[in-house]
């Protein structure tokens, strides 16, 4: 059930409305700097919710703060639809708020989804169990991306307007509030960790702050405790890093593609969606790959995938190049994420789990914020091939500092 609600949640959100949700504010009549000022919203209202999120998780429980993160996320989504209706001078700022009210809610909810899965797992199948969460919420991306790519043309064709005109954006983009809807579900029907469950592996793990000697995910013994604090700055400036770079891509490549090289929305969502697709597949691989390295190891392999296809994207100044780099970033993903997710949730006792969670995110969203934010003026000034390369080396501090934490999880 959890691993089908970040199905539906990630389809609906991170599939369909950010795929279109770029493409109509340009129809709306606003630029790369609009784009990325709206990411970068978006990102630093994640941040800011993130620790709500995760001490709303210790004080409620997961899933209460889960379906109201989804409740407050669908009521975001379904915000900006409306500005259509709007007089021009409302709509950014109209814009800006449901940015942040979908970001809040989104934010709670990744947080508390994943302590629960941590909470319905344990150190011996605790990485395959987020390498299964990825590999759903990337079939989810997968489907929503492909049929965000469809709607426009499909909406415009019964419509009789053309898709250079917001409205069929808009009419899709309303779509994406069902997909929230139905994300309450699985949440509601699963992901119930009890406290007895809670309170029993805290017991067993004893008082202080776990944190692993050797990285659970490599290995079946339970953790030695160590101070936490370093390990945990380098896990959040891993996560920056990593967003970042990510951000380059997934900020401005439809973008790109879509002014730069005319690429109809059609032809961007299948490739999109092929990059989902490589990212589920690289999620079921990391399992078996992580048998043999810590994750650590793992995040410094996703970081040099990274950094390979945001060098395509930039040098190689054509739609194949930009498509090819897209799928490439999107699928790297697959081997990062469920490390990451695997390791901070390693970091913690079971009851400052959502604390934990919620502060690796805030890290994350942060680098994605602030390549969101850069990048806009970056593109407006030299073009997206310099915001793919500015990925590219945020990428190569991701590898630097993957390798730290590969280093303190072997010794």
């Amino acid at each position: 059930m959890l691993c089908l609600a970040s199905a539906l949640g990630s389809g609906s959100h991170l599939g369909m409305h950010q795929l279109l949700s770029a493409l109509y504010v340009l129809r709306l009549g606003f630029g790369a700097e609009t784009v990325g000022t709206l990411s970068a919203t978006g990102a630093l209202s994640f941040s800011a919710a993130c620790l709500l999120g995760g001490v709303l998780g210790v004080r409620l429980g997961s899933q209460r703060t889960t379906i109201l993160g989804v409740i407050i996320f669908t009521v975001g989504m379904g915000m900006s639809p409306l500005a259509t209706l709007l007089a021009p001078a409302l709509r950014l700022p109209w814009l800006v708020a449901g940015q942040i009210v979908l970001s809040v809610g989104w934010s709670m909810q990744v947080v508390s989804l994943i302590a629960s899965m941590a909470a319905a797992t344990d150190l011996h199948n605790r990485g395959p169990a987020y390498a299964l969460r990825e590999t759903f919420a990337s079939v989810g991306m997968l489907v929503g991306s492909a049929v965000g790519g469809l709607l426009p043309g499909l909406v415009a064709s019964l419509l009789g307007r053309t898709t250079d005109d917001p409205v069929p954006y808009a009419l899709s983009l309303a779509v994406t509030v069902l997909g929230g809807a139905l994300t309450m579900v699985p949440v509601i029907l699963g992901g119930r960790a009890t406290a007895g469950e809670v309170s029993a592996e805290a017991a067993a793990q004893g008082p202080g702050v776990a944190v692993a000697a050797s990285d659970p995910s490599a290995a079946g013994e339970p953790p030695a405790r160590f101070r936490l604090e370093p390990i945990l700055l380098i896990l959040l400036a891993c996560g920056f890093a990593t967003n970042a770079a990510h951000a380059a891509c997934k900020t401005f490549a439809t973008v790109y593609m879509d002014t730069v090289h005319g690429v109809p929305t059609s032809v961007i969502g299948t490739v999109t969606s092929i990059g989902m697709g490589v990212t589920a597949v690289a999620a079921l691989s990391s399992s078996r790959l992580a048998r043999r390295r810590n994750s650590g190891q793992m995040m410094m392999l996703g970081g040099a995938g990274m950094v390979a296809s945001l060098l395509l994207m930039s040098l190689v100044q054509a739609p194949l190049g930009a498509m090819a780099g897209l799928v490439g970033v999107y699928g790297v993903l697959g081997l990062w994420r469920p490390a990451y997710q695997s390791l901070q949730m390693s970091l913690a006792r079971p009851e400052y789990r959502s604390l934990v969670s919620g502060a690796s995110s805030m890290g994350m969203s942060l680098g994605f914020g602030a390549m969101g934010y850069v990048g806009g003026h970056i593109a407006a000034a030299s073009g997206y091939q310099a915001v793919f390369l500015a990925g590219a080396g945020a990428a190569v501090v991701s590898v630097a500092l993957g390798a730290a934490l590969a280093r303190r999880s072997a010794s």
